[in-house]
């Protein structure tokens, strides 16, 4: 099977770095069009994936396609957040959902374990049923909810479909902690694995533990007295998040379009097409964050 990614509906007219001016507000115009232009790139190599025939009916398939998905679109829900200052709970959320799915995705993708993904997906098949039975005595004292009704045939639909997937899949050689366990492969720990454990912060991890509209809340996040309101500086848009994340997002794109072109004989000189692509966007969100550090290196 030959399969053709997209080649040339984003029109790759990354900011010109050298007329850019020193302000941050140009840095945050410039930031965000390219971040714009790298969200173009990868909804399109998704809808192209998701295009080649009978790809998902593998698990595994299907699992990488969804994860890349969710990067896609957590990825550009983060940028705005980040350029337009409207939340930084709501930063921390997106960035530790994104920074999840994208390492996963690395992480399955460079493992290429069958035992490894025998536990991811089992272990989802336990959350599941444990799920079922808290729902169900739920409904024993709402029988009438109808979201709860909606989320319990999905959890039954999501088990009939893979009850057999233990017996298919399993292995003497699947690991013994169990996927997602705080002793196993966490996100931090899939991270170092991969040589990205710059993007995982114990602070902001620590910080979603905060129980919301709780008075620890509001202190940490949304407090506006004079003696605890954050400076100017603290205010400004994070560049090195920006960059960080941006790189993450490109790496995931190379492993997964290394994946398709190994599988689905896509052409040398359009995986070259890619690799160019990818690289100059990796080097654009370099440079770009290396000028506004030395313009700006006090409010990093």
């Amino acid at each position: 099977m030959n399969t053709k990614l997209p080649s040339n509906q984003v029109q790759f007219y990354l900011p010109n770095l050298d007329s850019l001016e020193n302000s941050e507000q140009a840095f945050a115009d410039a930031f965000l069009r390219t971040a714009q232009t790298l969200h173009q790139y990868l909804e399109q190599i998704k809808s192209a994936v998701k295009a080649i025939q009978e790809f998902t009916d593998e698990p595994f398939n299907s699992a990488i396609l969804g994860l890349y998905t969710k990067m896609c679109s957590h990825y550009y829900s983060y940028v705005l957040l980040e350029i337009y200052q409207q939340d930084q709970v709501g930063i921390n959320f997106l960035v530790e959902q994104l920074c999840d799915a994208t390492i996963t995705l690395m992480y399955l993708l460079e493992e290429a374990d069958p035992a490894l993904f025998y536990e991811y997906i089992s272990t989802s098949i336990e959350q599941a049923c444990s799920l079922l039975v808290n729902i169900n005595e739920e409904l024993k004292e709402s029988p009438k909810r109808l979201e709860l009704i909606k989320l319990k045939e999905k959890l039954e639909v999501f088990i009939a479909t893979h009850k057999e997937y233990p017996t298919r899949y399993s292995s003497s050689s699947k690991p013994k902690i169990k996927w997602g366990s705080p002793e196993a492969d966490t996100t931090s720990k899939r991270a170092d694995v991969l040589g990205f454990n710059f993007i995982c912060s114990p602070a902001r991890q620590f910080s979603l533990r905060v129980v919301p509209a709780s008075w620890l809340d509001l202190q940490l996040n949304y407090s506006y007295s004079s003696h605890s309101h954050p400076s100017s500086s603290e205010l400004s848009i994070n560049f090195t998040r920006l960059r960080d994340t941006a790189h993450l997002c490109l790496h995931a794109t190379q492993a997964f379009l290394d994946e398709i072109a190994y599988n689905y004989n896509l052409s040398s000189t359009g995986l070259a097409l890619h690799q160019n692509r990818l690289t100059s966007l990796y080097e654009w969100f370099h440079n770009a964050h290396k000028m506004y550090q030395s313009h700006h290196s006090p409010k990093l």
